[in-house]
């Protein structure tokens, strides 16, 4: 009876399309927006205006977003922007002539001149012709923004904050529930490791609609303390409401790579721990728990950076007083992409330097993915 034939996939030309295919459906879509957050858009307008004393022709680049200070169009004259009203003036004659342009939805709607002190109105008939093109021009304005801006530094921190603490939190959770479960016959253990994923398998707004049902002011925990004399909590709208979600949802991401670390110990290196006088709590700090790092990394990276992103669980726990920056990006991307996008490769950023600080605790890349998980 003859073998089939074995594939080989890695020297293979056809592995190559499927290789490629991989790479460019993950990195165009974050390529595209680390692309707008390094853009502008630009309105190219030629404005014809029909009027005595104008400029026969005013050409120029309109930014409808940004902000621009006293920037020459060309020799004929000059214009402010200030984000709604673009102001034409012409140095040319004894007297200025200002005119104002409002836009409203793309195009003109009136033109206000003001010459010689008196203030009268043109309508689009003045117009004669108006011709609109659209391009990008880069630059590094959305960053500037972003780090000028002291609204969104205050969300950017906030989201830092609550990020860390969550983490801090299932980290002094996880590590000691994986240190007991790995101490575990088999048999327990993988009961105790399937009920600890089983919320996992629940749909995510599920799990926190389910939360704000416990703690809400006519929640379940309010009436049982309201029915035992005690006075209800207002645990809603708040940070700790949100940490307290983050922590339920992300705790398993930190016990699962601790524990699969745990369980490939060596157990004679605990034995000669032992051998060599250390107590019970000396063998955990100074041998199972340096050991045990690489499996703390991964579960730190796995709890830290979908915190800081996360914003569902802001949004319906937290309300207005407790807006992270995952929420702030799905407000702002709706009205100004780039800005939007701006914010996107910030956190990116963040995650990449956390991911990298960390990753030279995991140096064999088993608990990379989170063991079990």
């Amino acid at each position: 009876m003859s073998r089939l034939p074995k594939l080989r996939f890695k020297r293979s030309v056809f592995a190559y399309p499927y290789v490629v295919f991989a790479i460019v459906f993950l990195v165009a879509p974050l390529l595209l927006v680390v692309f707008y957050s390094l853009t502008r858009e630009i309105d190219n307008y030629s404005i014809y205006l029909d009027h005595e004393n104008t400029p026969e022709a005013i050409i120029g680049n309109l930014d409808f977003i940004g902000y621009e200070e006293d920037p020459t169009l060309s020799e004929t004259g000059t214009y402010y922007y200030d984000g709604e009203t673009l102001s034409v003036v012409n140095y040319r004659k004894s007297n200025a002539e200002v005119y104002k342009i409002y836009f409203g939805d793309g195009k003109v709607t009136f033109i206000e001149e003001y010459f010689g002190g008196e203030l009268f109105d043109d309508t689009l008939d003045d117009v004669k012709f108006l011709n609109r093109l659209t391009g990008f021009y880069f630059t590094f304005d959305n960053f500037e923004r972003f780090f000028s801006n002291p609204d969104s530094m205050k969300v950017f921190l906030r989201s830092i904050y609550i990020a860390f603490v969550s983490t801090v939190i299932c980290l002094l959770l996880g590590f000691p529930t994986a240190y007991v479960l790995s101490k575990m016959k088999e048999r327990w253990r993988n009961f105790l490791s399937v009920m600890f994923l089983l919320p996992m398998w629940m749909n995510f707004l599920l799990r926190t609609y389910a939360w704000r049902t416990l703690i809400e002011k006519t929640g379940i925990i309010n009436t049982i303390l309201e029915s035992v004399g005690l006075p209800a909590q207002s645990l809603m709208y708040t940070q700790g409401a949100v940490i307290l979600v983050m922590v339920y949802d992300f705790l398993p991401f930190m016990i699962m790579p601790i524990y699969n670390t745990l369980i490939k110990l060596d157990r004679s290196v605990l034995e000669a721990s032992h051998d060599l006088g250390a107590n019970h709590y000396q063998t955990l700090f100074t041998v199972v728990l340096p050991l045990s790092l690489p499996g703390v990394a991964s579960g730190i990276t796995m709890t830290f950076v979908p915190s800081i992103t996360a914003f569902a669980i802001s949004k319906i726990m937290g309300g207005t007083q407790s807006v992270t920056i995952g929420e702030e990006i799905e407000r702002v991307f709706n009205n100004d992409m780039w800005f939007g996008s701006a914010m996107s490769v910030i956190i990116m950023v963040l995650m990449l330097v956390s991911m990298f600080f960390l990753s030279g605790k995991d140096k064999d890349g088993d608990n990379i993915g989170g063991g079990m998980i």
